[in-house]
């Protein structure tokens, strides 16, 4: 008896240490976006790009489990749910105000890096933009400034522009502040605004059919996950009434509308990204300071406006950042 339990002792102390140890579990990043991988698979890769400046690498020191909602918030809860059964680390909740605001509503504790396009403050995300306390940091675009500038950007382009279509939707957090700050906006610029709601694809459809050709001198987008997934429609629906408008994501301008004006948001997904990697790494969320856009960019597509007999001045195009020729 004594002979086999040495034999088995011995047998033991000469297997490499890894057998029969559990391995450390990785790190695991719930991903969950408003928008599409169609539309938004560049930013995950910017969002990859940070968490690597960071050291981490998807699939082989984190793992990194994404789930996108197509535009439809109202599928955010459920993603978030079967996302919390695998047990994150860390969320990041990106792509539209309402995932932000579900994703605090799911935990206290699991910390949240989040990408929000108005004020977190205002929508209750955080109590503060310096130290933001709880479980939440992230970054804000503020879009309610850049609708704004948007607006004017149009009465440049399109200066006899007097009755302006707006297109929002509703049912974003941070909606009706961004609407109030419009409508301001557009009485200093002399414009009058028609709010157009859209949630649902037929409501686009249904605002577009109360913009027939001639009612309308120009429209402005609102910056919101749901009508960025449905540029295509957006942008073929404005040209088929020769509607000049102005959008929150170049891709419109890409794909023919007549102008862009917003955030680079690829270099805000690095910052998500980097703030992901430093809370893996330990830092607290409460330690990282809401960041702001540092850049913006103007994209202006000159084939579309000339179809739509617009000659817009030599100073605008040089202060664009692109001019699609």
């Amino acid at each position: 008896m004594k002979r086999r339990v040495l034999l088995a002792a011995g047998l033991a102390a000469g297997l490499p240490a890894a057998v029969g140890a559990q391995p450390a579990a990785l790190p695991r990043i719930a991903y969950v976006s408003g928008r599409s991988l169609a539309n938004d698979g560049h930013l995950l890769k910017a969002f990859e790009k940070g968490l690597k400046s960071e050291g981490f690498v998807d699939g082989q020191n984190v793992t990194i489990d994404v789930r996108w909602a197509d535009g439809n918030f109202s599928k955010v809860p459920a993603l978030l749910k079967e996302l919390m059964a695998l047990k994150p680390t860390l969320i990041a909740a990106v792509g539209g105000n309402p995932v932000s605001v579900a994703a605090k509503q799911e935990t206290a504790t699991i910390p949240i890096v989040f990408g929000a396009g108005a004020d977190p403050t205002q929508i209750g995300l955080v109590s503060s933009l310096s130290r933001p306390e709880g479980n939440l940091t992230g970054i804000t675009l503020w879009t309610s400034e850049l609708d704004v500038k948007r607006l004017d950007l149009l009465r440049e382009m399109v200066p006899n522009a007097n009755k302006v279509a707006l297109l929002t939707n509703p049912t974003n957090p941070g909606a009706a502040k961004e609407q109030q700050a419009m409508e301001a906006a557009s009485g200093t610029l002399g414009m009058k605004l028609d709010i157009f709601n859209a949630s649902s694809t037929s409501e686009i459809e249904r605002a577009f059919d109360q913009m027939p050709a001639g009612k309308f001198d120009a429209l402005s987008v609102v910056g919101d996950a749901f009508l960025i997934n449905r540029r295509d429609r957006i942008v073929k629906l404005a040209a088929e009434r020769r509607l000049p408008a102005i959008y929150p994501a170049r891709e419109f301008a890409d794909e023919g509308g007549l102008a862009s004006y917003g955030t680079r948001w690829a270099d805000m997904y690095v910052i998500i990204g980097t703030y992901a990697g430093r809370i893996l790494k330990g830092a607290k969320p409460a330690d990282l300071p809401i960041q702001r856009p540092t850049g913006y960019e103007l994209v202006i597509n000159q084939r579309t406006a000339r179809s739509l007999g617009l000659s817009l001045s030599q100073i605008l195009l040089a202060r664009a950042d692109e001019v699609i020729e």
